[in-house]
């Protein structure tokens, strides 16, 4: 069975301040890219096998930095998606995102019910449902490029934790969750794999 590693994507270029959610375009900031590149090469002696990717455009650019010193694909996969709460906003500044208080409202005082289309629950069992596959379809170290509402919400029902403390739980910009073997923890990616 694979270890299975989950990151963010990187830094993205976003000059207006937009929330994006799903939108197609925004890809990496310069910035973001050189970073991704670099830890990129950082791991480049992990035994990876395989790199999965949301099919936006970050994170598929985040996965090719992480691909390519192992000589991989990146494999798109839906589960890996942004979950969909904020597509109601995409486009719209996040500066007039409080303008919209009773849908702010319910994702403070209940993130996991925010959404019921798309409830946090269901995105952790898709995130955790990818992350038991890869492990067993592939050997040695798999990464996968998602988003940090999907990457918090798996670590959050993974670890048997109260979706309370879904907002406290930070994934930073190419921070890193390993998913498999279980239970989920936050980590240095290069520390864990190259121990």
């Amino acid at each position: 069975m694979a270890t299975v590693v989950g990151f963010r994507h990187g830094m993205v270029e976003n000059p207006n301040g937009v929330i994006y959610a799903r939108l197609p375009g925004f890809p990496l900031a310069a910035a973001g890219l050189e970073q991704a590149e670099r830890l990129g090469k950082l791991l480049a002696t992990a035994p990876v096998s395989a790199v999965y990717a949301s099919p936006l455009d970050r994170a598929m650019q985040t996965a090719r930095a992480l691909a390519e010193p192992h000589g991989l694909d990146v494999i798109p996969d839906e589960r890996l998606i942004e979950w969909s709460f904020w597509v109601r906003w995409a486009g719209t500044s996040w500066a007039d995102l409080p303008t919209r208080e009773p849908e702010v409202a319910a994702y403070e005082s209940d993130p996991a019910g925010a959404n019921p289309k798309d409830p946090l629950p269901r995105v952790a069992a898709r995130v955790l449902e990818w992350a038991r596959e890869a492990g067993t379809e592939h050997d040695g170290v798999v990464f996968g490029v998602s988003h940090e509402a999907p990457l918090a919400a798996a670590y959050v029902v993974g670890r048997g934790m109260d979706f309370g403390s879904f907002r406290g739980v930070n994934v930073p910009l190419l921070g890193a969750v390993r998913l498999e073997p279980g239970p989920p923890e936050l980590v240095d990616p290069v520390a864990v794999l190259h121990c």
